[in-house]
């Protein structure tokens, strides 16, 4: 039982992990936290559920998925965020923006798809037939989801420290200070949406095959991997994916111990626990950032 627990909690944690990280792509160079992130991952489950029909094959459409879904998070930056930054890099407008464009996103789902869940079939040779090994049940496309997470934070932690890096935490330090240095924070801005988009439209191929891919999915996505971002720390990549490791084992054993219609209820009563008890994150002020 309690391998079980914390297989599901890896697995789903890794997901909330990736929105999480998300966030904080598009986060470091404009301040702004995307509301309509967790729509842009429902947009990739749902193109990814889509692509049978298109015959595509598993990688090829993958990859597809994420350049669409990128192309969408830059038409969001161009008329929900540059729009507001341009007057002033410490508007809050974003905030209604953001969420108005996630309101467009789940119409325009509606009309495209229908309400019922589609099934998506993982690659081969991945698939999510269980095993056991010395007791510890699990599927091959649960450890691809595990190490596909771990992985992209690796990335971006090679990411951070680049000439890119440093000048991302330039623009996120002082916007106006970077501009003055020739650094262009709206092109930062655009790289980091479109590398946010791919993102969420990786998240969203991931998290096809393991939850029925809905236009409804996006919602939920949001608010746990927003759970997972103030848990982990704003900023802290490998921060939000512990968190989410950790916010994904809570569930699994509220699920278990207490009821699955709970297991919301003991997720967010744990993270307010944890937010009681270390408010600015798992790491806290040891996080520092050098410009």
């Amino acid at each position: 039982m309690i391998a079980d627990i914390l297989v599901a909690g890896l697995v789903f944690g890794s997901l909330y992990g990736l929105v999480a990280v998300g966030f904080n792509v598009l986060h470091r160079p404009t301040n702004v936290v995307n509301f309509a992130q967790g729509e842009l991952i429902m947009i990739g489950a749902m193109l990814m559920a889509a692509t049978p029909i298109g015959g595509l094959p598993w990688g090829i459409a993958a990859v597809c998925v994420m350049a669409i879904v990128a192309l969408v998070a830059l038409v969001e930056e161009r008329v929900a965020v540059t729009p507001v930054l341009r007057r002033s890099s410490h508007a809050v407008g974003w905030v209604i923006t953001t969420l108005a464009f996630s309101l467009l996103l789940v119409e325009a789902a509606g009309r495209l798809w229908t309400d019922q869940p589609s099934t998506v079939v993982p690659p081969w040779p991945l698939s999510i037939r269980v095993h056991e090994v010395l007791g510890i049940r699990f599927s091959s496309y649960q450890v691809a989801v595990v190490v596909v997470a771990v992985a992209v934070v690796a990335l971006l932690g090679v990411l951070d420290r680049s000439r890119l890096g440093t000048a991302l935490r330039a623009v996120a330090a002082d916007r106006d200070g970077a501009r003055l240095r020739g650094i262009d924070p709206t092109a930062l801005t655009r790289r980091s949406f479109l590398l946010g988009g791919a993102l969420a439209g990786l998240t969203g191929v991931l998290a096809a095959p393991l939850l029925l891919a809905s236009v409804t999915m996006g919602l939920a996505l949001l608010i746990k991997g927003f759970a997972a971002l103030a848990v982990g720390g704003i900023g802290d990549n490998r921060g939000v994916l512990v968190a989410g490791w950790m916010l994904g084992v809570i569930e699994a054993a509220g699920a278990v111990f207490a009821s699955p219609g709970l297991q919301s209820v003991v997720l967010f009563a744990a993270m307010l626990l944890i937010l009681l008890i270390r408010p600015n994150g798992l790491r806290g002020l040891a996080v520092q950032r050098h410009v």
